[in-house]
């Protein structure tokens, strides 16, 4: 009897973890009963090429290369194999800008919520998804461009991914997934860094209203039912 119980409860505390561990959505619904969970938050490194996102802006100078602060964002092990510790520029962890939070969430997303159910409206013709949509971010990086110069030019990156099983998904079934990775804008770094950070801000939301067009566009592919 006493084995049986603690199992009960061995058994209770596993679903009660496996529930508290569950990514939070937000059902998105149209006027016509059209309705999908939205995710949003930070991909995970299986699905950003072994790397972490960055939930910070990480900044990279020369000096990081130099001085070996290495140390990436690669993941050294993944499902029980290495990963090969290939030398970038980009993947190098540089300093993380405390006081700027990656801003997908709090920008990108609200602004997508609409565009969203507008799109359900037009074209969901009532059908409730089964599964989830997401919106996850993956870089946000000021990083320099010549190695070499004294004063080099900086490159402001950003990507997000929109990712959904189909909705004939099987187990083994592989994501529909569409990256948004604007060109990168260049500037000084003492540029990028005056005003508190204030054209880095600006030009992210310009990189996050293109991307929300773009997730207009593939809606279709990714919503397809």
């Amino acid at each position: 009897m006493d084995m049986f119980k603690g199992m009960g409860i061995a058994f209770g505390a596993l679903l009660l973890t496996a529930c508290a561990s569950a990514p939070k959505t937000e059902k998105i619904t149209a006027a016509n009963g059209s309705s999908v969970a939205l995710y949003s938050g930070f991909i995970s490194t299986d699905m950003n090429g072994n790397r972490y996102a960055d939930v910070k802006l990480r900044e990279v100078t020369p000096a990081h290369t130099a001085g070996g602060m290495g140390l990436n964002v690669l993941t050294s092990v993944l499902a029980g194999g290495l990963v090969a510790n290939t030398f970038s520029k980009e993947g190098l962890k540089g300093n993380s800008i405390d006081s700027l939070p990656e801003p997908t969430k709090a920008y990108l997303t609200p602004k997508a919520k609409p565009v969203i159910a507008a799109w359900l409206q037009k074209n969901g013709n009532g059908y409730q998804y089964k599964n989830d949509l997401n919106i996850v971010a993956a870089q946000w990086l000021l990083v320099y461009q010549d190695l070499g110069a004294d004063n080099s030019n900086y490159e402001l990156r950003y990507t997000v991914k929109f990712y959904k099983k189909p909705e004939d998904a099987n187990m083994f079934s592989a994501f529909i997934i569409s990256e948004c990775t604007p060109k990168p804008e260049t500037a000084k770094l003492a540029d990028w860094q005056a005003n508190g950070y204030e054209l880095v801000k600006k030009t992210t939301e310009k990189y996050m209203d293109s991307c929300v067009l773009e997730l207009d566009n593939q809606l279709p592919r990714l919503l397809k039912h």
